[in-house]
């Protein structure tokens, strides 16, 4: 039996962690779209029957960055609650997360696309940190169901409000400016400090008491995920619904039925 989607968050923010630091050692960084392939990758050979991904071509040569959308669903698929997510990385050099504000002409800001492509489908826009540091800053810790590990913050979850925020104080991107809003990943999946009920449901409420709902009020939970998430579940999705997405998941806690 594979272990459950807690423990395998928690562990792919210690190995995130680590591949950065041995990035560092070589001075060789790493960027968001191999770190979000080999989370990927491991999510789905931990979990084959909880976790359904599919991830697509680059969209466009040069591009920085690309969304990944994430579906919560419990095992009877009663319920759903999606996440557009915009992945950054630490550049270990400076302590910048330098494309946390990219802009390019004539598209705009990449956040207000990705608020945008959430507000669609009624998904929660939200950014996803992949860090390591050592010495300071060191952040404050509010998780209630582990102890502090500063290994947590491999990957984390920054609210799309605070990118706002940042943006507005003159494009700010360091990490001693943005650690006060992240959020270990883990946290979406393991806490039940807020809310109890199957996944989609404790996210739900963690997501709401946390403020990671505010770029996108219209955001709630669906009686059925979009008809391009339905297709991925039976294995017919080949194209990105739009040229924004990278990859789509779908965390389905408990297994199939």
């Amino acid at each position: 039996m594979s272990s459950n989607l807690c423990s395998s968050f928690r562990m792919l923010a210690f190995q995130t962690w680590d591949q950065l630091a041995q990035s560092r050692a070589c001075g060789h960084q790493l960027l968001e779209e191999t770190l979000t392939d080999l989370l990927c990758l491991h999510l789905k050979s931990r979990h084959a029957n909880e976790v359904f991904t599919r991830t697509f071509t680059k969209p466009e040569e040069g591009k920085v960055g690309a969304d990944w959308e994430w579906w919560f669903t419990g095992a009877r698929r009663k319920s759903w609650l999606g996440f557009r997510v915009q992945a950054k990385v630490l550049e270990l050099r400076t302590l910048r997360y330098r494309h946390l504000h990219y802009y390019r002409k004539p598209r705009g800001y990449q956040s207000n696309r990705l608020i945008r492509h959430a507000r669609a489908v009624g998904a929660i826009p939200l950014y996803c940190l992949y860090s390591q540091w050592g010495g300071a800053p060191s952040p404050s810790w509010h998780c209630g169901s582990f102890g502090p590990c500063l290994e947590s913050y491999g990957c984390s979850l920054l609210p799309i409000s605070a990118v706002l925020r940042l943006r507005k104080a003159n494009k700010t991107d360091n990490l001693a400016a943005i650690l006060p809003d992240a959020i270990p990943w883990h946290c979406l999946v393991c806490c039940e400090g807020y809310g109890t009920g199957d996944l989609p449901a404790r996210a739900w409420a963690f997501a709401t008491a946390r403020g990671l709902t505010r770029a996108n009020e219209s955001a709630q939970m669906k009686e059925e995920p979009p008809s391009y998430v339905e297709a991925l579940l039976r294995n017919e999705l080949f194209e990105a619904p739009d040229e924004d997405l990278r990859a789509v998941t779908v965390f389905q806690e408990g297994g199939t039925v």
